[in-house]
């Protein structure tokens, strides 16, 4: 069903579905423990859809993001996106094809956007772990990675462990390159959506820096953002749930950015 054909429906169950799209070299089981139903409380979630597409081709994670929302709503379900990194890219613009229809989204639950707009130092960051994977392997990259003063017993090393080698090499080298070959969202698209948006941030993350998403809740009509310390999802992935369900709380109760 194209998204035009979305019915307005009324709800029939109190609270919404999150539609949530993981990042590139990640999983929908990352985003499962990172936004699990209990932690989205908040935001008035009640069931949760992750969504797992390992091609790191934005325009495809957005389709389904986009499906996965016709599909709620004809169920009579209201409807969250959200994503991590990339999958925050995809939701936005998820929403804005939504909203484009006439069935915008209740709320957008934005985690760690990487940039905006044309791909940047960041995305070359993501080429050039493409590059280095090609020529080491996920075995080698990762053995290296582990035995790095500075990062070992890191959480993001953890998840990259757990994640990659499902992947492989070939496949992971190709979604790596077409991420670092996406634009994200264009200010034009963020400043239309007629969305509330909560954002969440990760204190001095190089990959996915703080000042991207303060950019985005500024530019966006709706937004509050929350930064968390960097180590902070090492005991507890689901931080960034709670804390990107806080931001879209205080987003809806009135217009502003925070903090």
């Amino acid at each position: 069903m194209p998204a035009s054909a979305v019915p307005p429906g009324p709800r029939s169950a109190p609270g919404a579905t999150a539609v949530l799209a993981h990042g590139a070299g990640s999983t929908a089981e990352f985003v499962r423990r990172a936004f699990p139903r209990t932690a989205l409380v908040a935001a008035s979630v009640t069931r949760v859809v992750a969504l797992d597409d390992r091609t790191g081709d934005v325009a495809r994670v957005t389709a389904a993001v986009v499906a996965a929302a016709v599909r709620e709503r004809a169920a009579g379900r209201e409807v969250v996106l959200g994503g991590v990194s990339l999958g925050a890219h995809a939701a936005v613009l998820a929403a804005d094809r939504l909203a484009s229809s006439g069935a915008p989204p209740a709320g957008l639950l934005l985690a760690l956007p990487a940039w905006s707009g044309a791909p940047d130092e960041v995305a070359a960051a993501t080429a050039a772990a493409a590059d280095d994977v090609a020529e080491h392997g996920v075995a080698g990259v990762l053995r290296r990675l582990r035995r790095d003063p500075v990062l070992a017993g890191d959480w993001v090393v953890a998840e990259l462990a757990r994640a990659w080698p499902g992947y492989g090499d070939r496949r992971l080298v190709a979604c790596l390159r077409a991420a670092a070959l996406s634009a994200g969202p264009a200010d034009a698209v963020l400043r239309a959506l007629p969305v509330p948006a909560g954002l969440v941030a990760l204190a001095d993350d190089p990959l996915h820096p703080e000042r991207v998403a303060r950019r985005w809740s500024t530019v966006l009509r709706t937004a509050a953002v929350e930064v968390v310390a960097r180590d902070a999802p090492a005991a507890d992935r689901a931080v960034l749930g709670r804390a990107a369900a806080q931001a879209l709380q205080r987003a809806r109760s009135g217009p502003g950015v925070g903090p």
